[in-house]
């Protein structure tokens, strides 16, 4: 059964990513889908780069499968509220 990765890729002061993690703070994640957290601070520019993130925040879910291949399923750039991070974690055949 294949596990999900929501990442947030954010930076210090920076008002829409303020605004995104509050909305993160507000939603249940579905089954099988963890949260996780990159700051530019403290990962550094090559891991924002290596991830293709070329503005923050921006939203990446990735899918790991049985194997542990993960591979990027989708992605949100900008400032999201609550419905539309609600709508971006849906995965097909998992109910909120």
């Amino acid at each position: 059964m294949s596990q999900y990765i929501l990442t947030l890729f954010s930076k210090g002061g920076c008002p829409p990513c303020i605004e995104t993690q509050l909305s993160l703070q507000q939603i249940t994640l579905p089954p099988r889908m963890a949260l996780e957290k990159r700051k530019l601070e403290l990962d550094g520019e090559e891991v924002f780069r290596k991830s293709g993130v070329q503005s923050t925040p921006t939203l990446v879910l990735y899918r790991q499968n049985d194997g542990g291949q993960i591979s990027e399923q989708r992605r949100l750039v900008g400032a999201q509220s609550v419905e539309a991070i609600e709508a971006f974690v849906q995965i097909e055949g998992d109910a909120y």
